[in-house]
């Protein structure tokens, strides 16, 4: 099978996948629950299925891959009682006796025996999905391009969290001030993986952005775990950029109106080669994605950055966001006057993020500095002597960012 043909297949796949995404919690990186999965038959180890930690009233927790070696890893959910359910395309599904978790901080290990029992499945034809606006040629160069990093980019989708890393973040606060202000607070924390990002299924079927607590809105950023899924290809159209690209994709981030300047880069080197790979939404996607470029040593065949910005974001705060501000608008009290709301304001060209691959520790790739802007609404007031009080709920940029400082083995403790 060729490689062009292999991607294709993923494709149609992926498809599959897309049915199994959960309906997750925001949660930042911690304890984990791990485990292998081997065939009750012979010990074999069952790679490429989807594990699900579901709860007893069947809601799904967490889901994620098995890798080749049978392994899987979690994030620990709260204190209660759950089952594992393993999913394999072509085979029947399992569920495990239920599971008690007694702390969220202590990690669990699990040994799941599974009986693999393969179905059979209707002949399956494979074609081309052609409601992307490219050629099959630009395609194929596309497809090309992003296999010949997949490698690294599936080895980060799948790496054991047995490490811990010392990251520092930076993140936007509000402060008292005379007055209620934005500002910007900085922390050193410990944690097992740079981004906390829900799981690829999650974003390709529910997008890049969730809403926490009501009225606190969390959004995504496409790392390596994301990029490598197969639901990726399902819900993008690749083609490949020139190196021009590189300004008119993020050209509106507003790095210096977020309240920092724009992060230095490293130094390309004279034998790097760069291309880009463009991504963008496939026709039709409603819910929050993302479209960029991922630029590429074509030398060393690696990941370097990756630049995007949020779409379909209108839709988005209008349902979650924009009913909260009109509500605190409305309560308000202006003498004489009534305040008349207009349509939210959002230009998705303010919003998106930029991501910095590095290889850690010889043999491990993770993003090594990113910088996000997520949009947040702020009432822009405008008053006219004939038409009163206009609020206009308006997205601004708000800029969160970290790097990565040092990588802890778990073996030895000493930083690499």
């Amino acid at each position: 099978m060729t490689r062009y043909a292999r991607v294709r297949a993923i494709l149609a796949a992926s498809l599959a996948f897309a049915l199994l995404a959960p309906a997750v919690a925001a949660q930042e990186p911690g304890a984990r629950l791990t485990g292998i999965l081997v065939s009750e038959r012979d010990g074999a180890p069952v790679d490429g299925a989807v594990v699900s930690l579901d709860g007893l009233d069947g809601v799904v927790v967490w889901e994620t891959l098995s890798n080749g070696r049978g392994a899987f890893s979690l994030p620990l959910p709260p204190p209660g009682t759950y089952r594992v359910r393993v999913s394999r395309i072509g085979y029947e599904s399992w569920a495990s006796d239920t599971i008690s978790v007694a702390s969220d901080v202590e990690p669990l290990t699990l040994r799941l025996e599974i009986p693999v029992r393969p179905v059979p499945l209707p002949e399956l034809m494979v074609t081309e999905q052609n409601n992307c606006p490219t050629t099959p040629e630009e395609r194929r160069r596309a497809f090309e391009l992003y296999e010949s990093v997949l490698p690294i980019l599936d080895s980060m989708s799948t790496a054991e969290t047995r490490d811990s890393l010392l990251v520092r973040l930076e993140r936007p606060v509000r402060i008292w001030k005379y007055g209620f202000r934005w500002g910007r607070d900085t922390v050193t924390v410990m944690v097992s993986e740079p981004l906390s990002n829900a799981p690829p299924g999650h974003m390709e079927a529910y997008g890049y952005a969730d809403v926490v607590r009501d009225s606190m809105t969390t959004f995504y950023a496409p790392d390596g775990a994301a990029l490598a899924s197969p639901g990726f290809l399902a819900t993008h159209c690749l083609s490949t950029a020139e190196a021009g690209t590189r300004a008119e994709i993020t050209a509106g981030l507003a790095f210096g109106r977020a309240g920092a300047s724009r992060p230095q880069l490293s130094a390309r080197t004279g034998a790097e080669v760069t291309a880009g790979l463009a991504f963008e939404p496939r026709p039709g996607r409603e819910a929050v994605d993302v479209r960029g470029v991922l630029w590429i040593d074509t030398v060393a065949n690696e990941p370097r950055e990756l630049e995007f910005n949020y779409t379909s974001l209108r839709p988005f705060l209008d349902r979650h966001l924009a009913p909260l501000l009109r509500h605190d608008i409305e309560g308000r009290r202006f003498p004489g006057r009534r305040a008349r709301i207009s349509r939210t304001h959002v230009q998705e060209s303010l919003f998106g993020g930029h991501l910095r691959f590095e290889r850690v520790a010889g043999d491990r790739w993770l993003i090594g500095e990113w910088w996000i802007l997520r949009p947040r609404l702020f009432p822009r007031l405008r008053t006219d002597a004939h038409m009163g009080i206009s609020v206009s709920p308006t997205a601004h940029p708000l800029a969160y960012s970290g790097k990565v400082l040092a990588l802890f083995r778990r073996t030895d403790r000493s930083p690499r």
